[in-house]
């Protein structure tokens, strides 16, 4: 018996850890203690973990374990920062803020503490290899018990325990339907998915380590029902991230079988989809269409409405009420929900007086949550197209208010119109328009630390939101360096396990992990109490284990250092950067040339199936450039998300970011320095010059150019170095995609060729000899005939060429685009000036051009003599680089930033040789100064463009602002006759530009397409009003609108002083 008691209290932590892994996965939320100011309770799970605690606790001081462990300090600094953060709030921002209680942010933070104290409860508790199998056992156990359960509420009626709201969180067992979400166990089908994320791939990946066949087909079998299970929970995003854990596990287990079962996979979720098409209809669901009243003076949604015949209303008392705006509007609509009175003093609207088609909005049926609140979650709603307009809307009560009021239908006066506008479902909406809203705002009350725990609401539905709103910057930091931690401590250790059984557990384990990584874009899963406990504890045993294989010791610290110095620190680096700098343009409207993109995307009149249509983006032309690929981003875009301009950015803004990672990687290839590579990438992502590229969607296919061309120009680089064949073919069809998306990927080939003469070693003659630098022209021969076949736009108007002014054109161009480089847009006015000067003097210019040529030559001699060899080719391949990325453009009449964004790449190589041979002359003098000049000057450069970025993003959120109210002022001034097949506009005023920012150059019609949707207007602009009415004639289905400074339209009859130019054009 003592022996018992001794080993019992010897395990007594890994016999805790082993309870808490089954006991808090099983036994439901149910209610014990209540929380004053919050509806979340203390359950049975907080005594046992406390009890648990305590047992750890009284180890601890009976010095039986020690409290130093590879995270302790980590897990401290983040706990530290959690409680600054916290007392932060509730002294200096809670009591400005609404909803928030000082006793909920301090049992918040003991929250995180308990969470992360079981950390320690799974390392000290597992000390021994042997233990492993019985944690599997365990594990694999409770996942059946979870299944098991699960399936008993979807087929026998198993009762749920939900916190989903105030009423299920008190614990009352509720009895799902035949179309609920099943949580089993959980508190939510949310909670479970997360937890079949994070053990199911631990599961999967067991079936490798063991060679037995009994086992591995309970492990294939458990984690199949456990993928059965996610299927019935219907999580879109639970669904995908466990879709990719899995294929980490095979990753990292078996690499190989990766690739074969890829297809297979795919083949398994059609069959899987349609076996349950629920979760195809979530999907589905994301985005619908709906008809929404709106109205007509603000352009603010009242509801979905829908069309009913007369009869409907036949039987019901409807009363009339007006109102002056929507705001007024929207009161009385919530009034009448609240008090079944309000109505009794409104005048009762006469049946004969119903139309025919009566347009209904029904109050919102707040019981089931799924239904989409009226007035909230609606796409661009300006940009949706008018199929309607009325004086009045009929407004039908809820039952339960329609049972007592004295009204069952209330009647609205005013000017509504309707639109066919596309809506997130609920999930989406609350957590763009509410939830993230909300955690930015208490990040911005201090970046650094945030406003403290319990100062966001209750679900945030994106845990880095979350973590950053409660924490800042500082606390998501200690909280990704817990993982970092374990990264490199499976990085160190992990090729030294010998047991295949205890590789797939860790293997498993990180595939959990990145799939709960995920899952924490959409869901709070490091918040679900039943989560975290479960993902600490398992985080401990693994790192414990991880322990008991290590053969040679390391500083944490040390490998922590290395790795700020590593590449992945640089692109981190450029991440953050690229978030500050371009993270502020999300929400700027559309502009120009983005509408026609839109309607190549959906005003389709022949052969509109999706295949027909892709088909004909790589076939017909139709005397536009030959960008297929884009045309098919915006069609994908378009079906995917509609006219959310905020993914279109965010596409935008991630592509920069990868280009901008990509120079890095290039860099470090031509420059031989990891410093300078991460400072030429730095500097990329700060130049100025080409910020239209990212603030414009239309320009976005320039972007995947950049992309697909210096991963095509890497993979070549690799193939010369490491001489195996698929890397060469990758870097061909690297450079064939970039020809999808614009012109400018035929230099690709030229900068491989380049890059190979200059940097591959022997003579020239040598280099030119080489087989494989022909390859990647392959693909621009195949390019330029199918493109003459599509009828593309070649050489003409704005793009074509200038026989006598071509050399001309070229050397200044190349001016113009190296100081737009190195200087920013503000040279854009200078290079405007000078060029027009010259235009008009061409003596003056042919003079200049061999006096440049000279100037260039004594440049060329000085070069040779101060820069070493190595600095001389990294100087002749920028220059070479840099002309070879404008070669398209340099003999056109004009200069565009968008065109110098490629090319900037080979004036930062120049600009780091210049800066690197002056740090070292200075250095040369006294290296304290030089350090002082040379920190002073980059802070100045970067000042210097910082400030035109910001520029730059005003001016297009300006234009986007212009755009905008075009589209409000459309709907206010909608008129049935618009329909019409004979109906023309005439514009007045056009505004084409907002500084450097696009307005509406081109892209009127287009934008004029998605606000009434007739393919029968036609548009005709003008430089005044008077030739506008003159033009229109006066008809109705002809109206004059007129820009007015804002972007917003007038017609005459209100734009100030039109009575004279109204007369005007009656005279004449």
């Amino acid at each position: 018996m003592k022996k018992i008691t001794s080993w019992l209290w010897d395990n007594i932590l890994f016999l805790g850890a082993l309870f808490l892994l089954v006991f808090i996965p099983l036994y439901p939320k149910i209610p014990i203690v209540d929380i004053q100011n919050t509806w979340v309770y203390i359950r049975a799970e907080d005594f046992v973990v406390a009890f648990v605690i305590l047992s750890w606790i009284i180890l601890l001081l009976k010095k039986k374990i020690n409290f130093k462990t590879p995270l302790t300090l980590p897990i401290l600094i983040f706990w530290i920062i959690g409680a600054l953060a916290t007392l932060h709030g509730v002294l200096l921002i809670f009591p400005d803020l609404a909803n928030v209680f000082p006793n909920v942010a301090f049992l918040s933070l003991l929250r995180h503490i308990e969470y992360l104290s079981l950390f320690f409860i799974g390392y000290h508790g597992f000390n021994d290899k042997k233990h492993l199998n019985i944690v599997i056992a365990v594990l694999s156990l409770t996942l059946l018990g979870v299944i098991a359960y699960g399936f008993g509420q979807k087929y026998l009626g198993f009762p749920a325990f939900l916190t989903g709201n105030e009423e299920f969180a008190k614990g009352v067992p509720i009895t799902l339907s035949a179309l609920s979400r099943v949580p089993s166990t959980f508190a939510g089908h949310y909670d479970l998915a997360a937890y079949l994320v994070l053990i199911v791939p631990i599961i999967f990946s067991l079936f490798f380590g063991f060679k037995k066949i009994l086992p591995r087909l309970v492990f294939l079998i458990t984690s199949a029902l456990g993928i059965l299970l996610m299927l019935m929970t219907v999580s879109r995003v639970s669904f995908v991230a466990l879709g990719i854990s899995l294929f980490g596990v095979l990753f990292l287990s078996r690499r190989k079988l990766f690739f074969i079962a890829l297809p297979l996979v795919l083949i398994a979720g059609v069959f899987l989809l349609s076996y349950k098409p629920s979760l195809l209809d979530r999907f589905r669901s994301t985005v619908s269409e709906v008809d929404v009243i709106v109205d007509g003076r603000t352009g603010e949604s009242v509801g979905h409405v829908k069309f009913v015949e007369r009869q409907y209303l036949k039987d019901k008392i409807i009363l009339q009420r007006r109102v002056k705006d929507s705001i007024e509007l929207a009161n009385v609509m919530a009034k009448l929900e609240e008090d079944e009175t309000y109505s009794a003093n409104s005048p009762i609207f006469p049946y004969r007086l119903v139309p025919e088609e009566v347009p209904l909005v029904t109050a919102v049926n707040i019981s089931t949550g799924e239904e989409l609140p009226q007035g909230t979650g609606y796409i661009n709603l300006s940009l949706s197209s008018v199929t309607k307009r009325f004086n009045l809307f009929f407004y039908e009560l809820s039952p339960d208010v329609s049972g007592t009021s004295p009204a069952q239908v209330m009647v609205f006066n005013g000017p509504f119109i309707v639109k066919r506008a596309a809506a997130y479902d609920l999930s989406f909406t609350t957590r763009f328009q509410g939830e993230w809203p909300n955690a930015i705002e208490a990040l911005k009350n201090n970046l650094l630390i945030g406003s403290g725990y319990g100062s966001v609401s209750l679900a945030v539905d994106n845990n880095y939101l979350r973590i950053l709103g409660e924490t800042g910057i500082l606390g998501l930091g200690a909280f990704l360096l817990l993982f970092l931690s374990l990264a490199v401590y499976i990085r160190k250790i992990y090729p030294d396990i010998t047991s295949p059984v205890a590789k797939s557990f860790v293997a498993g384990y990180v595939a959990g992990l990145i799939g709960l990584f995920i899952n924490a874009t959409l869901i709070d899963v490091f918040e679900a109490s039943k989560i975290a406990f479960v993902m600490w504890l398992l985080f401990g045993i693994v790192l414990s284990l991880l322990t008991l294989y290590q053969k040679t010791s390391f500083s944490l610290l040390l490998e922590l250092k290395k790795l700020a110095k590593s590449s992945y620190t640089v692109i981190l680096i450029l991440f953050l950067l690229t978030i500050v700098l371009f993270i502020p343009s999300l929400n700027n409207f559309f502009t120009a040339d983005d509408f026609t993109w839109f309607r190549w995307a959906t005003d389709c009149k022949d052969n509109c199936g999706v295949l027909s249509q892709i088909l004909n983006y790589f076939l017909n032309s139709d005397g536009f450039f030959y960008r297929p690929g884009s045309k098919l981003y915006f069609l994908f875009m378009y079906k995917t998300f509609w006219l959310n301009q905020s993914v279109y950015h965010l596409v935008s803004i991630s592509l920069h970011f990868l280009v901008a990672v990509l120079f890095f990687l290039l860099s470090r290839k031509v420059l031989k320095n990891s410093f300078y590579a991460a400072s030429a990438a730095v500097l990329f992502l700060l130049l100025s010059g080409a910020t239209e590229v990212v603030f414009w969607i239309s320009t976005t296919g320039y972007l995947f150019n950049t992309v697909f061309g210096l991963l095509g120009i890497l993979l070549f680089i690799q193939w010369s170095e490491k001489k195996r064949l698929y890397l060469l073919l990758l870097s061909v069809l690297s450079i064939s995609s970039s020809l999808l998306f614009h012109e400018v990927g035929i230099v690709y080939p030229l900068i491989i060729v380049s890059y190979a003469l200059i940097f591959g070693g022997g003579s020239i003659r040598q280099s030119l000899r080489r087989w494989d630098i022909y390859t990647p022209f392959i693909p621009i021969i195949g390019y330029l005939a199918i493109r003459y076949l599509s009828n593309s736009h070649w050489f003409s108007g704005d793009y074509s060429y200038d026989i006598l002014k071509f050399p001309f054109n070229v050397i200044g161009n190349s001016f113009g685009y190296f100081a737009l480089t190195i200087f920013g847009p503000i040279t854009l006015p200078v290079y405007h000036l000078l060029r027009e000067t010259l235009r008009e003097s061409l003596i003056v210019a042919a003079i200049i051009i061999p006096v440049v040529f000279f100037i260039t030559f004594l440049v060329y001699k000085y070069s040779v003599k101060i820069f070493d060899l190595r600095q001389r080719k990294i100087l002749v391949f920028g220059i070479v680089f840099f002309i070879f990325s404008l070669l398209p453009f340099l003999g056109l009449g004009n200069i565009t930033s968008r065109y110098s964004y490629l090319a900037s790449m080979g004036a930062i190589f120049i600009f780091i040789i210049l800066a690197k041979k002056a740090y070292e002359y200075l250095i040369s003098i006294d290296r304290k100064i030089a350090i002082g000049i040379s920190i002073l000057f980059i802070l100045l450069f970067l000042l210097f463009h910082v400030i035109q970025v910001q520029q730059s993003y005003f001016n297009w959120n300006e234009s986007g602002t212009k755009v905008k109210k075009f589209f409000l002022s459309i709907d206010d001034l909608y008129e049935n006759t618009w329909k019409s097949p004979t109906v023309q506009f005439h514009f007045v005023d056009v505004p084409i530009k907002v500084g450097e920012a696009w307005v509406l150059p081109v892209g009127l019609p287009d934008a004029l397409w998605f606000a009434i949707q007739n393919d029968s207007a036609k548009v005709f602009i003008h430089s005044d009003a008077a030739s506008a009415i003159n033009a229109s004639g006066g008809y109705l289905d002809r109206p004059v609108l007129i820009f007015q400074p804002d972007g917003s339209l007038k017609t005459p009859f209100q734009a100030t002083a039109s009575s004279d130019l109204i007369n005007q054009a009656l005279l004449e």
